[in-house]
C-alpha cells in the first residue's frame, strides 16, 4: 500500500507540474477526475487482490484475473460516460486517459509478476 501511495503522489506532482508549463494544452480539463477515477481502481484492485493473498495465496491467481476484469470494465464504463455527456475535445481526454492508464497498469504489472514469482 505504501509503494502504491509514493506512486500516486509522485504522479499527482508530475501531472501538477506539467500543468504549470506550456504543456497545457495537451492535457485534458479533466485530468483530475481521470486520476482520482485511476487512484480509486488501484485501491479497489488492491483490496481485492489482498482478500485472494489470504489462506496461503490459494485463490491469488484468480482474484488477480478478477481485478484485471473489473479494472478494464470500469474503465470502459468511466469513458463511455464521458462521451455521453458530451464532453469537449473527447480524444484528447482518451488519449490522457490511456496514458494515465498504462502508466499505472504497468506499475501493477511489476508488482503482480513480483508476487507471482512467489506461486
Amino acid at each position: 500500500m505504501l509503494k502504491m501511495t509514493i506512486f500516486y503522489g509522485i504522479l499527482g506532482v508530475i501531472l501538477w507540474a506539467l500543468a504549470q508549463t506550456p504543456l497545457l494544452p495537451y492535457l485534458h480539463p479533466e485530468l483530475k477526475f481521470i486520476f482520482v477515477f485511476l487512484l480509486f481502481q488501484s485501491y479497489l484492485t488492491f483490496n481485492l487482490a489482498n482478500l485472494g493473498s489470504k489462506n496461503k495465496g490459494e485463490k491469488y491467481i484468480p482474484f488477480q484475473m478478477l481485478t484485471l476484469s473489473i479494472r478494464f470494465i470500469l474503465s470502459v464504463v468511466f469513458i463511455g460516460y464521458f462521451a455521453y455527456i458530451h464532453t469537449p475535445n473527447m480524444v484528447l481526454f482518451a488519449s490522457n486517459f490511456f496514458v494515465l492508464y498504462l502508466c499505472c497498469t504497468n506499475f501493477e504489472i511489476f508488482g503482480l509478476l513480483r508476487n507471482l514469482r512467489r506461486f
